[in-house]
């Protein structure tokens, strides 16, 4: 069943859609963190941590006949979401105002774009200046920044005769280097260059990221937002039929002064490690570390989107863990209910949750 709940604030009317996988209490809760975030009321950090994992500053270089020297230059800031937790995007629409939010029911994401100049001149740039991003992102940021005031004067309030090939090239340059990982091919490259008469290799040398360390502060504002990003809490239902919950967040390989600081912030539990996927992973697993120190952070700076649902069990049940071994059947049988098909309906888990059910009937009685 599906039922509906219409909120008027002083911001805007809003309307949630409530099923049978959230309830309506749940429901109540977001829409409250919800309005936090539109009223401003300590957004910015965390728009700017939830940018850290899952938003981009992009320039997307087109090939355009009807442009002069055959390319069209068009930056583009984003920030993407699983669909579920599209409100927390309608949320930071509010908060820039300006920009729009789509849906692909495909991918069942949502996406908050920014594309006009003059939006991100005004309001998304200088959001990014008081709240700055890091590391690698902060590369992206600091060459799309110029490449906003580059493109917005030179080439929006100038003449056309100031529209030089000099300063395609320089533009070229600048949207080439802003992210390390791009779709773009060599031969994609090479001829982006033609098209602008660049032949020589030293020419075509990118602008490299020289920020290798972190000078501005990461505040727990920030740390809640990459949570929220790219932080992951899990429940493990061993074959052993023992139950254990862990915390991670992946990251850049660039970005490890920044997983080092949220380290630091969070009392230096946990380790930092190397990924399988030239990436590096912040990993805490001990459980007093859990429910010592990374439960009481989280509930001082409180998640927005859906994880936020996940994130009370991962709790319930970390403090279980704590409180209550040995985990008596009854128990765990609790938890198998509560949490066993948290994660993406539990669709990576080798056995179903009756499958799991019946394992632990099973090593009961031996």
């Amino acid at each position: 069943m599906t039922y509906s709940i219409k909120i008027q604030t002083k911001y805007n009317l809003i309307i949630i859609h409530a099923t049978k996988t959230k309830t309506m209490n749940q429901i109540f809760i977001m829409s409250r963190r919800r309005l936090a975030v539109i009223a401003g009321r300590g957004g910015g950090g965390d728009i700017t941590g939830l940018t850290q994992t899952d938003g981009s500053f992009f320039c997307s270089i087109i090939l355009s006949p009807k442009h002069r020297f055959g390319l069209q230059f068009r930056p583009k800031f984003t920030i993407t979401a699983d669909l579920n937790s599209k409100y927390v995007l309608d949320s930071i629409h509010s908060y820039f105002g300006c920009g729009k939010v789509t849906i692909n029911t495909k991918n069942y994401t949502a996406e908050y774009e920014v594309v006009k100049l003059e939006d991100l001149k005004k309001n998304i740039i200088p959001h990014f200046k008081d709240y700055p991003v890091f590391c690698a992102k902060l590369h992206a940021f600091n060459l799309f920044s110029e490449i906003v005031y580059f493109y917005f004067y030179l080439f929006s309030l100038c003449n056309k005769e100031k529209r030089t090939i000099e300063g395609r090239r320089v533009l070229l340059k600048m949207g080439l280097s802003m992210n390390a990982t791009t779709n773009r091919t060599e031969d994609r490259i090479d001829l982006l260059f033609s098209l602008l008469d660049v032949k020589d290799e030293i020419s075509k040398f990118l602008i490299p990221n020289t920020i290798t360390s972190k000078d501005t502060p990461v505040t727990s504002d920030n740390i809640s937002g990459i949570i929220d990003g790219d932080g992951s809490l899990f429940i493990y239902f061993q074959k052993d039929g023992s139950i254990k919950t862990g915390f991670n967040i992946t990251s850049d390989r660039l970005s490890r002064p920044l997983l080092e600081k949220i380290q630091k912030e969070l009392k230096g539990i946990g380790s930092i490690n190397e990924g399988t996927k030239n990436d590096l992973v912040f990993t805490v697993s001990g459980l007093h570390q859990i429910t010592d120190v990374l439960i009481p952070f989280i509930d001082s700076n409180p998640l927005f989107s859906e994880r936020s649902l996940h994130y009370d069990k991962f709790k319930t049940v970390s403090l279980l863990l704590r409180n209550e071994q040995p985990l008596t059947l009854e128990k765990k049988l609790q938890i198998v209910e509560l949490a066993y098909n948290m994660n993406k309906e539990g669709k990576h888990r080798r056995l179903n949750k009756t499958e799991y059910i019946e394992l632990l009937y099973s090593l009961e009685k031996t």
